[in-house]
This record gives structure tokens, C-alpha cells and sequence, in this order.
């Protein structure tokens, strides 16, 4: 994980005044079209290198369904999803990588 992602999650939780919060890297491989995730309190970040171009994640805070532009993205590309995480991809296998960060009470 780069320092720009760990200084932008440090970012993050601080705007939403999160005074403390661990991360660990979550990993979805599944072999099938359609993956859900209960992310209530906890935020998501993808961290993919490569996405499937039909690749749609709809979450209760973010849409993602540019991931033909996907390898295109910069800074601006960090993508952010908590609540109810909906994951499609038609052509499976679908293999995701994310980073899970669960704030903590302090």
C-alpha cells in the first residue's frame, strides 16, 4: 500500500472525525457475477491493480462504473464505498482487492 492512500484514508477518517481506525486489506474471489457486502461503519477503498471492464460497484456512498477507464486514474481515482457494498461482473472469476477500514472509539 503507497503513502498516498494511507495519508488520504488518515485524511478521510479525520474529516469524518474518526480519531482512531486500523485497516486491513480485504480480499474478494469469488466465482460468480454478483457479491455484497454489509459495510456499515467500515469504508472500503479499491486497491486493484487490474479491473474487469464490466466491473459496476454500487455502495450506499459511491458509484463505480468507469472501470474500462480504470488503469487511466490518478489521484483522483481512489475510490471510496461504505454501507451496503454491491459488487457485478459478468465474467468471473471475479478477484478484487480493497483495503477495509473499521474506525475505532478513542
Amino acid at each position: 500500500m503507497d503513502n498516498f492512500l494511507l495519508a488520504h484514508i488518515a485524511q478521510r477518517m479525520n474529516e469524518m472525525g474518526y480519531k482512531g481506525f486500523h485497516f486491513e486489506p480485504a480480499y474478494i474471489f469469488v466465482d460468480a457475477p454478483f457479491f455484497e457486502i454489509k459495510a456499515y461503519n467500515e469504508f472500503y477503498y479499491l486497491t486493484s491493480k487490474f479491473v474487469d471492464a464490466q466491473l459496476v460497484i454500487i455502495s450506499d456512498t459511491n458509484i463505480f462504473n468507469e472501470a474500462a477507464n480504470f488503469p487511466f486514474y490518478n489521484f483522483y481515482g481512489i475510490q471510496e464505498f461504505s454501507g451496503l457494498i454491491e459488487i457485478s461482473q459478468f465474467i468471473t472469476p471475479m478477484n478484487l482487492e480493497f483495503v477495509r477500514v473499521i474506525p475505532t472509539c478513542n
